[in-house]
């Protein structure tokens, strides 16, 4: 069994080469999509050369009959079955079977998503000739990279630093880049210029003197000062002093959260444990550790009373409220 990443089984296609099976596995459901789009595509294969099928509801006996069945006035038959970790113990037992001698005219491509505590039997059964291909959720550099991708075959260029932060605004599930991407093209028709991080900001609603993230830097670096001037801006700029408080405690949670998963031996399924994409997950475990776990809790406790505060009473200073409420965050034991 060979690994392919998706790029490296593209450019096998692209070249007219093909394997007997490829096994597309990961969490990726909509680039598993998108590279059944493109073997159709590249190949064109007839309508009697190609099926499609739904392991939940398949009748496998049926499905591995086809891929046994030599291709109509073609060199190739293709079979799809999605949802393989769907197969009852008998059907997948009949596709183990069949991975184990395939059809060398037939190219099956097996969509599946196995979750984190099932063992996936389908991998150990593939063959030499056959490969198995990633489609693990992406990290930030391969959602910059596939962003940026995208924005280049729609005409417009931009920096690392926009990338980065849209990437880190939206995360890097490949549906919501696809949706990122139209907006950015959209709101750069008709501009001959480079998309920067002004521009970045602005599409994600936030004024081109704000910058979101200033608020939650300087908390997480423990900056006092930093903290009450990024206050201050985003309330200058209108920004709900409710809406401060909630980027505060999410800061607290994020970083409590990776403490706390990283200390029960999670590895390198963490970030998704937690909810947060690797980047997230790697800075707020780093910036945790100028906190104790006492100190956060009792912080995220604080958020809460402000908030109470906040809701009851309308003759305090929302601003001096939140500028104290940082000051005892970031200033404290």
């Amino acid at each position: 069994m060979q690994n392919l990443s998706p790029r490296n089984m593209t450019d096998e296609w692209t070249k007219k080469q093909l394997r007997p099976v490829y096994y597309l596995c990961g969490e990726e459901t909509a680039l598993k999509e998108t590279a059944v789009k493109k073997l159709e595509s590249l190949f064109k294969p007839e309508a009697f050369n190609f099926s499609q099928r739904d392991a939940e509801t398949a009748d496998i006996a049926s499905a591995l009959d086809e891929a046994q069945t030599a291709p109509m006035l073609a060199d190739t038959r293709f079979v799809v079955l999605k949802r393989a970790e769907k197969l009852k113990k008998d059907p997948m037992r009949r596709l183990l079977d069949y991975l184990a001698d395939p059809c060398p005219s037939t190219c099956l491509l097996l969509l599946a998503n196995w979750t984190r505590e099932k063992t996936d039997p389908i991998a150990p059964a593939l063959g030499a000739q056959c490969a198995m291909v990633d489609f693990s959720p992406m990290n930030e550099d391969q959602a910059e990279a596939y962003l940026n991708d995208k924005l280049l075959a729609g005409g417009v260029k931009t920096d690392k630093k926009a990338l980065g932060l849209l990437v880190d605004t939206i995360g890097t599930a490949s549906i919501t880049l696809d949706g990122e991407a139209e907006k950015v093209l959209l709101y750069m028709h008709g501009q001959d210029r480079v998309f920067g991080t002004q521009d970045a900001l602005a599409l994600a609603g936030f004024a081109r003197s704000q910058n979101p993230y200033e608020l939650s830097n300087a908390l997480r670096a423990r900056n006092p000062s930093a903290a009450a001037a990024a206050a201050l801006q985003l309330l200058a700029a209108g920004e709900e002093p409710l809406a401060l408080l909630a980027q505060t405690s999410k800061a607290l949670e994020m970083m409590l959260k990776a403490r706390r998963i990283s200390a029960s031996g999670e590895g390198a399924a963490a970030c998704y444990q937690a909810g947060m994409s690797p980047g997230q997950y790697n800075y707020a475990l780093r910036d945790s550790a100028a906190f104790t776990e006492d100190k956060l809790l009792k912080s995220l406790r604080r958020c809460l009373e402000a908030e109470e505060l906040l809701k009851s009473s309308s003759k305090r200073d929302p601003g001096l409220m939140l500028r104290q409420l940082l000051f005892e965050i970031v200033s404290g034991k």
